[in-house]
């Protein structure tokens, strides 16, 4: 079994308009959308959908396949969730086409839905992301909420997971040089088989855990709202109209019934 090329929603710097927005423009104009996916009930509306992520695709100048290669877990989970449905249907009654079809449609619009929130790591950097989301929470503050802790937590997640990802890569290619049959077998020997893997990833983890206490312990950061930002976030009139237009959009697909 060769390596796997992991990639989970890493940034993708291209300098394309999206990336230029201002991240809390993204964050709102995303969650817009998703809201709008989840009540969608028609196959029209699944494709008008399509065309949107198509033309967020090629406005980001992203390759389509690092968009799917990110929402690459989330077929496994609409597999998962197609079979189950189908199952629940027929505990209803329901005749197998349509539960068939109601599992295809759920899983297709579960797809599309994590496509689009994939798309928001892909064009945005940790660092921006985690400030969009410290400026978006900064109201909560006054009710002693943690805000300045959590954004940072998000910050240290999102830069760690794609190091971690290709820390992953690189066991499983130092076990398969040395002969180990990683992911072949049944089910109970693929689980076995990656517990050489898990074991130096917790060290791993751990190791670099204790590397970012010492370096953040050595700058002084303390977690206060003194921190300051190397590039403060200025919103644009451009991301008043992206919001405006995903808020627009929005709308009148809930008010259609798409």
């Amino acid at each position: 079994m060769s390596a796997i090329n992991m990639n989970l929603g890493q940034y993708v710097p291209t300098g394309s308009i999206i990336h230029r927005l201002d991240p809390r423009a993204k964050l709102i104009s995303m969650l817009l959308i998703i809201s709008a996916i989840f009540p969608s009930k028609t196959y029209w509306g699944i494709i008008i959908w399509c065309g949107v992520l198509w033309g967020l695709v090629c406005a980001s100048k992203i390759s389509w396949r690092s968009v799917l290669r990110s929402a690459k877990p989330v077929f496994f989970l609409a597999v998962f969730t197609l079979i189950f449905h189908i199952i629940a249907g027929l505990f209803r009654d329901e005749s197998l086409t349509v539960s068939v079809i109601s599992g295809v449609f759920m899983s297709i619009r579960l797809v599309i839905l994590m496509m689009f929130a994939v798309m928001l790591p892909l064009t945005t950097s940790p660092l921006e992301l985690a400030d969009g989301l410290d400026a978006m929470l900064r109201p909560l503050s006054r009710f002693r909420f943690p805000v300045n802790e959590v954004s940072m937590m998000i910050a240290m997640a999102l830069r760690f997971i794609p190091l971690l990802m290709e820390e992953t890569d690189r066991i499983i290619r130092a076990q398969v040089s040395r002969g180990a049959r990683i992911g072949q077998g049944n089910i109970f020997q693929r689980v076995k088989s990656f517990m050489p893997i898990l074991i130096p990833l917790i060290v791993i983890i751990f190791r670099r855990a204790d590397e970012i206490a010492v370096a953040m312990e050595a700058r002084g950061y303390d977690g206060g709202t003194s921190r300051t930002r190397r590039k403060p976030l200025i919103w644009r009139w451009k991301d008043t109209i992206t919001v405006m237009i995903s808020a627009v959009c929005v709308g009148m697909f809930i008010e259609i019934g798409l």
